[in-house]
C-alpha cells in the first residue's frame, strides 16, 4: 500500500488531497498515472503539467518503476516558479500539452515546433525511427538547454521541450519545442536555437527502419544495423 498526495488543482481533479492505494510495485509511473486517469478524467488534461515524486524524490520520467514506494505525490508548478517544462519519455507527443505549458497572458507570441519522422530519406523508404538515449544525461541536458533558453528570453517568457523515445512511425512527431514571448522575433529565434542546439548536444540517437533494413544515424555517418 502507498499513500498518494495531490496538491492544488490536482486535489480538485482527484476529489481528495490524499488517499491510500494498493500500487503494484512493478508499475511504472506512467502506468500509475494511466490508472488514476481512468478514475478521474479531469486529470488526463493535466498530464505533463505536473511532476511526480516517489518517496519525496522527483522522478526523471514516466518510465521509472515505482517499486515498494511508501509515498507518491503529484506536484504542480509552484506559484511564481514556472521554470522550463521538459519531458523525455516513450509517450506520444501531445501538442496541446506543450502549448499549455508555455501559454501565459503576458506573452503575445506562442511558438510550437514539431519535428516529425519523414517517410523517406535519400530515396529510401522510412517506416519508422527508433530513438534511444543515454537517458539520465539526455534529460539533464534537455533541462539545461531549456533553462538556458528561458534565461535568454528573460521575463516574461516560457519554454517547453518534449522528446520522444522508442519507435516513432513516419508522420508522427518525435520532438516538440514550445516558446512564449511578448513578441514574435525572440520566440522564433529561441525556437530555432533550441532545436538546433538540442540536435547537436543531447545524447539521443536514431535508427531509421524501412523495407531495406535499419541504419543508425550518427553525426554525418549512416551505420547499417546488424
Amino acid at each position: 500500500m502507498a499513500k498518494l498526495f495531490y496538491f492544488a488543482s490536482l486535489s480538485e481533479a482527484m476529489g481528495c488531497r490524499e488517499e491510500t492505494l494498493s500500487v503494484d510495485p512493478a508499475w511504472t509511473v506512467g502506468q500509475l498515472l494511466d490508472s488514476l486517469e481512468e478514475r478521474a478524467s479531469a486529470l488526463k488534461a493535466m498530464r505533463g503539467r505536473y511532476r511526480v515524486a516517489v518517496d519525496q524524490q522527483m522522478v526523471a520520467s514516466e518510465e521509472v518503476v515505482i517499486g515498494p514506494a511508501q509515498e507518491i505525490a503529484l506536484i504542480p508548478p509552484v506559484s511564481g516558479g514556472g521554470g522550463a517544462w521538459v519531458r523525455l519519455d516513450h509517450e506520444p507527443i501531445v501538442s496541446d500539452q506543450v502549448l499549455e505549458a508555455v501559454r501565459r497572458p503576458d506573452c503575445g507570441a506562442v511558438l510550437l515546433f514539431l519535428g516529425c519522422v519523414r517517410d523517406s530519406f535519400q530515396g529510401e523508404v522510412v517506416e519508422r525511427i527508433d530513438y534511444s538515449a543515454y537517458e539520465s544525461m539526455a534529460l539533464s541536458e534537455l533541462k539545461s538547454l531549456a533553462e538556458e533558453s528561458l534565461g535568454r528570453l528573460g521575463e516574461p517568457g516560457a519554454v517547453a521541450v518534449w522528446h520522444r523515445l522508442g519507435p516513432v512511425a513516419a508522420g508522427e512527431p518525435s520532438v516538440a519545442v514550445g516558446v512564449a514571448s511578448p513578441h514574435r522575433k525572440p520566440a522564433f529565434e529561441e525556437g530555432q536555437w533550441l532545436i538546433d542546439t538540442l540536435k547537436a548536444r543531447v545524447p539521443i540517437w536514431k535508427k531509421e527502419i524501412g523495407p531495406g533494413g535499419a541504419v543508425w544515424i550518427e553525426g554525418d555517418a549512416r551505420v547499417p544495423s546488424a
